[in-house]
């Protein structure tokens, strides 16, 4: 079985990369120029003697650096990337910070999870578990379908039904089959690669906002819009309606998400904000983008239109 929709949306890793190159490359000419300032301030600051003497030494020691500095960098974000886009997928990275267990086979959630993803023309998903957070809340992470892990808050099965916790399967589904969970995978293992010997998640924060600002408010944009993708690839699959009554029963929480410093690869983190600086729409713009969705296909709840059976309860 392969996927019966051929407008299914898939976006290429390429653009998020040069973005992410440029602004490295921009962040190290930054970086570059102010500690080429304090040294040079710091030779002068000795008086005519010393910078006599230290002077051309710092002027020598920075124009050799700058080929390594300005085109190593933004190399390094690329090949370091991948390398920390990987530590973070699999079994290991994220999954062990979050307290992933993985489901068997034959777990209902494993199964129909297979399904959807099959009738969605992806290969077997590798990672399929929950994690012991109260929050309805879900996640996909991997850095290609082959090493997918689409895992499920303890939350999310507990009190969302059937129909609402598959619509969420293909949502976070949505973003392996549109190429948005590569992207963001990869665009993650950047900023740690460019921040790795910063020992404090707050100094690497901070430091990226610094140096990269303009990369960070696009990576922000990127996971906002790439929310209202996967909310539709699951409505086009399953039903606007279960995507959007999942979405409702959220807007009646009160448990804040747990994000262990991963808001940006979680579904719900951020769903009460609507900022640039915010890593996912509010709910009110994701069910209002499903309705206006659903409008425009005057889709119904026919047989014709669910493709995938869905569980009774």
């Amino acid at each position: 079985m392969t996927a019966s929709n051929p407008d299914l949306p898939r976006h290429p890793l390429w653009p998020t990369v040069i973005i992410l190159m440029i602004g490295a490359a921009v962040g190290a000419l930054i970086g570059f120029m102010i500690s080429f300032s304090s040294s040079v301030a710091a030779a002068a600051s000795t008086g005519p003697a010393g910078w006599f003497t230290l002077g051309p030494l710092v002027i020598a020691t920075f124009s050799a650096a700058a080929p390594f500095v300005l085109i190593g960098t933004p190399l390094w974000a690329v090949a370091g990337g991948r390398l920390f886009a990987g530590m973070a997928c699999g079994k290991r990275g994220l999954a062990g910070t979050m307290g992933v267990t993985f489901f068997s086979e034959t777990h209902d959630i494993s199964k129909v999870t297979q399904r959807l993803a099959e009738h969605m023309g992806l290969p077997p998903i590798a990672y399929i578990g929950w994690f012991p957070n109260e929050e309805i809340n879900a996640f996909a992470m991997g850095t290609n379908p082959q090493n997918t892990l689409i895992a499920l808050s303890k939350g999310a099965i507990e009190r969302l039904s059937k129909k609402e916790l598959i619509a969420v399967i293909g949502h976070e589904l949505g973003h392996v089959a549109s190429n948005d969970m590569a992207r963001m995978a990869h665009a993650k293992g950047i900023q740690n690669a460019l921040t790795f010997f910063l020992i404090f998640n707050g100094f690497k924060r901070i430091a990226r906002w610094i140096f990269t600002p303009f990369s960070e408010l696009e990576l922000l944009r990127f996971s906002r819009a790439r929310e209202f993708t996967a909310d539709r690839i699951s409505a086009m699959f399953l039903g606007p309606e279960n995507m959007i009554s999942a979405l409702e029963r959220l807007r009646e929480e009160d448990i804040q998400p747990v994000t262990h410093g991963h808001a940006n690869v979680l579904m719900w983190a951020g769903f009460s904000r609507g900022t640039v600086f915010s890593t996912h729409p509010t709910l009110e713009d994701r069910i209002t983008r499903l309705r206006q969705w659903q409008e425009s296909r005057h889709y119904s709840s026919s047989a014709a239109n669910q493709p995938v059976a869905i569980p009774a309860e």
